[in-house]
C-alpha cells in the first residue's frame, strides 16, 4: 500500500505540485485574519540578527509558552518539547532517531501521512498496519501487538476531519501501560475542534512513552512559514535535538520570529477559532444543500472526505488512494478553506 500511496503523491507533484496546491482537494488555504499576526512576526524579526545562526532549541520563552498552553488545555505538563521547521522535518528526524536506536519494525493505525511512509521506506523500517479500516468507519476493529512495540497513530484522522475515538485512545493507553510500548502521535491538526474544545484525548497517553507532533502553521493556516514541535519524553529530547540538527542544521530568523508569535497566538485562539468556524459553516452549508454527503460527521480541521453530488469540479481531486483508503471509491478530500471552494459553494 505505501508504494502505491507514494506513487500517487509523486504523480500529483508532477502536475506542478497539483496547481500549487490551490485545487479543491489541495493544501493552500485562504486566511483573512493573518494581517495582525504577520505584522507581529515582522516586528519580532526586526530584532533578530540575520548574520548569526539561529537555534530553536534555545527558545526558552517559546517553550514556556507552549508548556503553559498544554497545561491549560490538557491539564498535562509536557516532560519536554522539541522544535523543528515543520511537521515533515520533525517526523523524518524522529523516524531517523528510531532507526539509530535499532528499530526495524513499527505498527500503525491507518492512515499515516505519506512522509512517514517515505521515511520508513528510505530507512528500511517495516511498517505494519493493525487495522483494515480507519477509526471513523463502521465496524472498525484493530489488533495491538502483544509485545513491547512502537505504534504510530494520526489524531485527528486529518483527511476526513474526524478525531480518533476516545475509546480507542483509552485502549491504547491501557496497552501502553501493560507492555511498556511507545506511541508516536501525528497530531499536526490537533486543537482545531469545531466545537472549540481544547483537551485532546491523546494527551492522556503516558507522557514518558509518547511522542506527539503539533503543527502551529497548520493550526493557524499560515503555510508560508515552517514551524512545528513535539511533546516528547525527557529521556529522548537531547538525542532528538542532536539527530534533527545533524540532518537539518540551524533555523532561520523567520522561523524564530514565527515561533515566538505563534506561541502567543495558539493560546489566544482568535485566528484558529475563526478558521474552524468558517470550515464548520461551509461544511454545514454543503451538506444541507445536498452538495456533499457522508455517513460520518467531521469535527476538526479544514479537510473532509465526502462524496460530491453532481458533476465533479475540474482539476485534480484526491481520492482514497492518497490515504490508504480502499473503500468509498466515489469520495474525495475537500479543503473547506481552499481558494477553489467556489467550485462547490
Amino acid at each position: 500500500m505505501s508504494t502505491e500511496l507514494l506513487k500517487r503523491h509523486a504523480e500529483l507533484e508532477a502536475l506542478g505540485d497539483g496547481e500549487e496546491g490551490r485545487f479543491l482537494s489541495g493544501w493552500q488555504c485562504t486566511n483573512e485574519w493573518a494581517g495582525e499576526f504577520l505584522e507581529a512576526v515582522e516586528r519580532e524579526r526586526s530584532g533578530l540578527d540575520p548574520t548569526a545562526y539561529q537555534y530553536l532549541d534555545r527558545e526558552d520563552r517559546v517553550a514556556a509558552c507552549f508548556r503553559d498552553f498544554h497545561l491549560s488545555a490538557d491539564s498535562v505538563n509536557p516532560p519536554a518539547l522539541f522544535f523543528g521547521e515543520g511537521a515533515t522535518a520533525i517526523m523524518f528526524a524522529i523516524c531517523a532517531w528510531f532507526k539509530s536506536e535499532g528499530t526495524t519494525e513499527v505498527f500503525y493505525l491507518p492512515p499515516l501521512y505519506f512522509t512517514a511512509h517515505f521515511s520508513f521506506q528510505l530507512l528500511g523500517i517495516r511498517a505494519r498496519p493493525i487495522s483494515a479500516k480507519h477509526g471513523f468507519e463502521d465496524s472498525f476493529v484493530f489488533h495491538l501487538p502483544s509485545r513491547r512495540s512502537l505504534l504510530l497513530i494520526c489524531d485527528p484522522i486529518w483527511y476526513a476531519g474526524v478525531h480518533t475515538p476516545v475509546k480507542l485512545i483509552d485502549q491504547i493507553r491501557s496497552w501502553q501501560d501493560r507492555t511498556g510500548s511507545t506511541v508516536f502521535v501525528d497530531g499536526s491538526f490537533q486543537y482545531m475542534r469545531w466545537d472549540n474544545a481544547l483537551t485532546e484525548a491523546s494527551s492522556k497517553l503516558d507522557p514518558q512513552r509518547t511522542v506527539r507532533v503539533i503543527c502551529p502553521t497548520k493550526v493557524l493556516a499560515l503555510h508560508g512559514f515552517r514551524f512545528a514541535y513535539a511533546l516528547v519524553p525527557a529521556s529522548m529530547r537531547a538525542d532528538l535535538v542532536r539527530t534533527y540538527n545533524s540532518l537539518f542544521g540551524s533555523t532561520s530568523v523567520d522561523t524564530i520570529a514565527f515561533a515566538r508569535v505563534a506561541a502567543r497566538s495558539v493560546e489566544d485562539r482568535r485566528i484558529t477559532a475563526n478558521l474552524v468556524r468558517v470550515a464548520a459553516d461551509r461544511h454545514r452549508y454543503l451538506r444541507t444543500n445536498g452538495k456533499i454527503t457522508a455517513d460520518w460527521q467531521p469535527d476538526s480541521g479544514y479537510f473532509v472526505f465526502e462524496k460530491i453530488r453532481g458533476a465533479l469540479p475540474d482539476g485534480p481531486l484526491m481520492d482514497g488512494s492518497y490515504f490508504e483508503q480502499k473503500r468509498y471509491r466515489e469520495f474525495r478530500r475537500i479543503n473547506l478553506l481552499s481558494p477553489s471552494i467556489g467550485a462547490l459553494v
